[in-house]
């Protein structure tokens, strides 16, 4: 388990004077890449080995968003461990202790020289603690099926030098800053689930396929020929 507290900046927020979407994932993950960086376990095996865990998909559920200059706390831990893959759930506590963001994100152990799947040993995953998971958290499925009817197309989506991370593709925070550009302006946002197909990468032109259902909005990103990068479902408060 790893936790850490710190304020809302100035770089969090949005118009609203609130933490906008991509910043909310930014936090969740830089606590998890925290934990698996000072993890007495995993931490000695990614280094030695030069592997490391990509992101596969994620569901984050929002209570209430914090807001400019708030003290809060965020908490991580594991909930399932498996040879290939692994489970945590991240949570975000406001000033007063109350859980403002709830999350829950599924990886992948990677190579990062080759970054194709690796299987840890059996005896390393044995040692690592896995906790309870989060009570009172609707976990959804972690494919998300596309609503059935046709979507709007908007056509080249470039992908920008400031969305690429250390790891050479689109930053799992970066996708949320891409297709929040195709949802309302004023959208407000009670749940994100997203499912990371294909890293993108720099130089790859995708299109935004967005689809309308009720109160879900789906972005999906793909290329000319089909190929799905990322899906990024949001649901509305009605």
């Amino acid at each position: 388990m790893y936790e850490m507290n710190r304020r809302v900046l100035c770089s969090d927020i949005g118009e609203k004077n609130e933490v906008r979407n991509g910043a909310l994932i930014d936090i969740l993950q830089d606590a998890s890449n925290f934990h698996l960086e000072t993890h007495p376990v995993m931490s000695p095996y990614f280094r030695e080995e030069n592997c490391g865990m990509f992101l596969v998909s994620r569901q984050m559920d929002i209570i209430r968003r914090p807001v400019y200059g708030e003290n809060i706390h965020v908490k991580t831990w594991t909930v399932e461990l498996k040879r290939m893959y692994g489970f945590r759930n991240t949570v975000i506590y406001g000033k007063n202790g109350d859980v403002c963001i709830a999350s829950s994100a599924g990886g992948a152990f990677m190579d990062l020289a080759t970054q194709k799947p690796v299987r840890a040993p059996k005896e390393l995953i044995d040692k690592v603690k896995v906790y309870p998971v989060l009570e009172n958290f609707e976990s959804c499925s972690r494919k998300i099926a596309l609503p059935d009817c046709e979507p709007q197309v908007y056509k080249d989506v470039y992908i920008r030098r400031c969305d690429i991370d250390m790891n050479r593709h689109v930053n799992n925070a970066r996708y949320v800053d891409i297709t929040d550009e195709f949802i309302p302006e004023n959208a407000d946002v009670s749940r994100m689930r997203i499912e990371y197909k294909v890293p993108l990468k720099r130089g790859i032109k995708v299109n935004a396929l967005v689809y309308t259902q009720g109160n879900i909005i789906a972005v999906s990103l793909a290329d000319n020929s089909g190929k799905v990068y990322c899906v990024v479902e949001y649901t509305l408060n009605k």
